[in-house]
């Protein structure tokens, strides 16, 4: 059964013929041709022009020429070049008049055919009309429609020479230019995959996380520090372990010295997230004679609720640790982490496993668009999604080329994070590609991509659905997920739902992690 993705590009497609020249009839006998084509969007381009050139020659050049005027546009999209945008937009922020406005589009248009541009965005269609305007001595009119910015030369010496430069418009439009490779840019645009946080791509990391000793306005300040490198605020390793350390409470003393220190970490001014250590190891493995104390602020932090400074998770080394904490907290919800398995962090965006201690970058796969483009076949679909992988291999070997030539680059900043992978509708892609047994093809390919060096984890729904338009099916995958192979089940970053305790030691017992949602809260 044909897709609506494909049903909506065969449209856009033999419309695009029409307008190169194609005749109804001859549009009518493509379409009649291509509809039982089996294939992706751009083999479907690819079959149509080659058909449009046994129909019409002179139409299939001009067809062929639309590839080329592909602008990526401020919604960071990959669309068909309309010289309509720029009529709309004269006419909407100038005093021209539409025949002004038609007869600049129209030139704008033929100029951008004859020079073949590789990058064509919405900024250099924009200063082509700025010099269309002044040509027709429209002085008056270029100073309404042109764009202030700065030129790429400045922002580059700025990066340079300076710890802080925070622009995201300016720092997003430079990296799109300048620093993400060409590839990825495209498979960016063209919703194959999604590039968190451009606008930090050649400034900061994507995540860290930190165990911090000494006072609690002492890990205020080391967590503000690191929160200038990274995209999202540093996450707290055993947090409870560091407010252990710097001080010794009991009873209501407690629950005022973890008042206390939620509103120092507040003053950040960026809610985190916090690890609650229910053991001692790793990074804070020789303070296990503060455990009890440890475990005090555990249920203290736990007890506090939502607040503005952290959202917690809980860490245990094995399933049964979970008894420790006071039963009134599960009702309210809990995120638990298995490190029994893999030490394993939960960040903003979701949950990996290793030893390392961030993400260099987070890119999502759109796995259901990689399918499609590969007719829905097996084979295909991996040595896709495995092509994909690779340009964003070169993403990041790229990230770390600029990361270098700022003046606070730390080695750390490679040493101790790898890439990241986020994959976006898993359930629905592997569903396609092997309806009966959806869980192998998932488990092969996060093998795949797990050798590539990358940690792989669920991207969050939101992502999805406002990257790609993909709704999630956390239930279906979940079910999909516990049938893989053990190894795949341990490392993949997939937040399981669990009604209750029991359910939960059950499930920690063979995934990274999961989330007690009680049962009343559910629906």
């Amino acid at each position: 059964m044909e897709s609506k993705p494909i049903k909506e590009a065969l449209q856009k497609i033999i419309l695009e013929c029409q307008e190169s020249g194609a005749t109804k009839w001859q549009a009518l006998k493509m379409l009649k041709e291509l509809e039982s084509f089996q294939g992706g969007e751009a083999q479907l381009r690819k079959k149509a022009a080659e058909i449009l050139e046994k129909l019409n020659p002179e139409a299939a050049k001009t067809f062929r020429s639309f590839e080329r005027l592909r602008v990526f546009t401020s919604r960071e999209k990959r669309e068909a070049f309309d010289r309509g945008n720029i009529i709309k937009s004269l006419l909407k922020e100038t005093g021209v008049s539409r025949a002004v406005a038609e007869k600049i589009g129209s030139e704008v248009e033929d100029k951008i055919k004859d020079l073949k541009i590789e990058y064509l965005n919405t900024q250099l269609i924009r200063e082509m009309v700025d010099v269309k305007l002044l040509e027709y001595g429209h002085e008056h009119v270029h100073r309404e429609y042109a764009r202030l910015g700065m030129p790429v030369f400045e922002v580059a010496k700025r990066l340079s020479e300076s710890a802080v430069f925070e622009n995201p418009e300016i720092l997003r439009e430079y990296n799109w230019l300048e620093a993400i490779p060409e590839k990825a840019r495209e498979l960016h645009f063209d919703s194959f995959i999604h590039v968190f946080a451009p606008e930090d791509f050649s400034t900061k990391i994507f995540s860290f996380s930190m165990f911090l000793e000494g006072s609690v306005e002492d890990a205020a300040i080391q967590a503000a520090s690191m929160d200038r490198h990274c995209t999202h605020p540093a996450t707290l390793k055993a947090f409870n372990y560091s407010l252990a350390l710097s001080c010794s409470a009991t009873g209501k003393k407690i629950a005022a010295e973890t008042g206390r220190a939620l509103k120092v970490l507040s003053l950040t001014g960026k809610k985190r997230s916090a690890e609650i250590a229910l053991f001692s190891d790793f990074e804070w493995g020789g303070f296990s004679h503060r455990k009890k104390d440890a475990l005090r602020f555990a249920n203290a932090l736990l007890r506090s609720g939502e607040n503005p400074a952290a959202e917690f998770a809980v860490s245990v080394d094995s399933r049964y640790k979970l008894k420790l904490l006071e039963k009134g907290i599960f009702s309210r919800g809990v995120k638990a982490l298995n490190n029994s398995l893999a030490e394993t962090t939960l960040y903003p965006f979701g949950v990996i496993t290793g030893s390392f201690k961030g993400l260099l970058q987070l890119t999502a796969l759109n796995l259901a668009k990689i399918a499609e483009s590969a007719g829905n076949d097996e084979k295909s679909f991996l040595e896709k999604a495995g092509e994909t992988a690779d340009a964003v291999i070169e993403l990041e070997e790229s990230k770390k080329k600029a990361l270098r030539k700022r003046p606070y680059f730390g080695e750390w900043m490679l040493e101790k994070t790898c890439g990241g992978l986020a994959l976006s509708g898993l359930y629905a892609a592997c569903a396609l590609v092997d309806p009966k047994a959806p869980e192998k093809i998932a488990e092969a390919l996060i093998s795949a991509l797990q050798k590539k060096g990358f940690v792989v984890l669920e991207t969050p729904a939101e992502i999805s659905q406002k990257a790609f338009g993909v709704s999630e099916e956390m239930d279906k995958t979940q079910e999909m997920l516990l049938r893989m192979g053990p190894k795949q089940k341990k490392s993949f970053g997939f937040a399981y739902a669990a009604g209750n305790l029991k359910e939960a030691e059950r499930l920690l017992g063979e995934v990274p992690c999961v989330e007690i949602i009680p049962r009343s809260n559910q629906g």
